[in-house]
């Protein structure tokens, strides 16, 4: 009795995940079967060197398709979206020894990256004004802005690899990072200073608070006088608006 549909599909999606360990269904070529399973391997394999050029970058050809060959033969695909692979890819990576801390933290930046190109901005608010006084009046952070922690330097690690150049890497210690689009849609990533991060961070968490406000709450929290605070955080507020970082600013209630 011949193979039923159902069995000649189970055989061919076993024999492409793993050529070396199955049979070609009965009756295919063999040639054709090797050239599906090539394109469905180079299909996952060139999505993944996309979303992670930098971590591909670090690895030879070998040490890349140590992890790609092995994802792609046992790992249960969760999602039929090709999009949501390297997500899917970024657990796998969790658990393989083979990384060193600072290639699965540049791993988890990329994928960041990579999911801010796609992202879809929320509405800016009705009452925005993009020139408002950002501290007299409500900023409005990004809905796009991403904060990191990171314990290696990330950012600069991913533009050495991708220059082509071996990255210089520091002890572990901690980073401050603001990921956020360009207007021609591009990643970017910011160093901030520790202070600075808590500025961005109590923005994003802000209800409703004015500027002012808010940096009246953080000289509390760091023991300092406000004023002293205040034309620190203007400045910064400014440049954070002229990168798109803030939107503008509502007026207050």
């Amino acid at each position: 009795m011949g193979s039923s549909f159902k069995e000649t599909q189970e055989a061919f999606t076993r024999y492409v995940r793993d050529p070396e360990a199955n049979p070609p269904p009965p009756g295919s070529k063999p040639e054709r079967m090797a050239w599906y399973a090539n394109l469905f391997f180079n299909n996952i394999d060139g999505t993944l060197a996309n979303a992670f050029p930098a971590l591909r970058a670090s690895l030879d050809d070998d040490g890349w398709q140590a992890l790609t060959r092995p994802f792609f033969r046992d790992h249960p695909a969760h999602s039929p979206i090709l999009r949501d692979l390297p997500g899917e890819f970024l657990a796998f990576l969790q658990e393989r020894p083979e990384l060193t801390d600072w290639q699965r933290e540049l791993a988890a930046y990329e994928l960041a990256r990579f999911d801010l190109m796609a992202e879809d901005s929320a509405p800016a608010p009705s009452d925005l004004d993009a020139q408002g006084d950002l501290l007299a009046g409500q900023p409005v952070v990004s809905s796009l802005v991403r904060l990191m922690v990171t314990a290696y330097p990330v950012d600069r690690i991913a533009a050495s690899l991708e220059a082509g150049e071996t990255p210089a890497i520091p002890p572990e210690g901690m980073h401050h990072l603001a990921l956020h689009r360009d207007a021609n849609g591009a990643p970017f990533a910011l160093t901030l200073s520790p202070g600075s991060a808590q500025l961005l961070l109590a923005l994003t968490e802000a209800e409703d608070r004015t500027g002012r406000e808010i940096v009246a709450q953080l000289a509390e929290v760091f023991g300092r006088p406000a004023d002293e605070l205040l034309g620190f955080a203007g400045e910064q507020l400014a440049q954070w608006r002229g990168q798109g970082i803030l939107l503008g600013a509502r007026p207050p209630d």
